[in-house]
């Protein structure tokens, strides 16, 4: 995978619970934690890269994360390392939006019902928009990186929606 769930233990990404040791889990629910954002991680890794690369490059860069996962001692290439070493923290903005996005409310026959908790629940969209514009920000900087001589591969095309921010109004 691109990130795993360390990105998440803080900073302005932190959830609560989330562990990124490997060690005894200091929350009980700290393992259903993880999974669920690794599930997240999994979910939108192959559009993310498909969106920020283009499709042949994200489908390639992705078979490679996979075959890095699934290998006992894989072979690194440098050229595909240093893309993905520049659009990890963005894809954990990423994620982090959608996490934001899609678990602060549970799908009923009815409707939609807002999760119940002792803590008091506030609507992310505030959190979402800086999220958001915070990931296209980087988002800029990799297109510049790609429009120089620094960058290691060639045909990269990003979908420009991943380049706009939300505005004011949080459209």
């Amino acid at each position: 995978m691109l990130i795993d769930c360390s990105y998440f233990t803080k900073g302005a990404r932190h959830i609560l619970n989330a562990n990124a040791t490997l060690g005894t889990l200091p929350h009980s629910n700290a393992a259903e934690v993880n999974d669920t954002i690794e599930a997240f991680i999994a979910e939108h890794q192959e559009d993310y890269l498909v969106a920020m690369l283009g499709k042949t490059i994200g489908n390639k860069v992705n078979a490679y994360l996979v075959c890095l996962d699934e290998d006992e001692k894989p072979t690194h290439n440098d050229k595909l390392d240093a893309v993905c070493d520049c659009l990890r923290d963005s894809f954990a903005d990423y994620v982090f939006f959608h996490i934001l996005r899609d678990t602060n409310t549970q799908g009923t026959v009815s409707g939609l019902v807002r999760l119940k908790c002792a803590n008091e629940y506030v609507a992310p969209i505030v959190r979402q928009v800086n999220i958001w514009n915070t990931m296209v920000n980087k988002h800029r900087r990799f297109a510049e990186w790609c429009a120089s001589s620094d960058c290691t591969m060639a045909g990269i095309s990003i979908d420009s929606e991943m380049l706009t921010k939300i505005n004011q109004f949080n459209l």
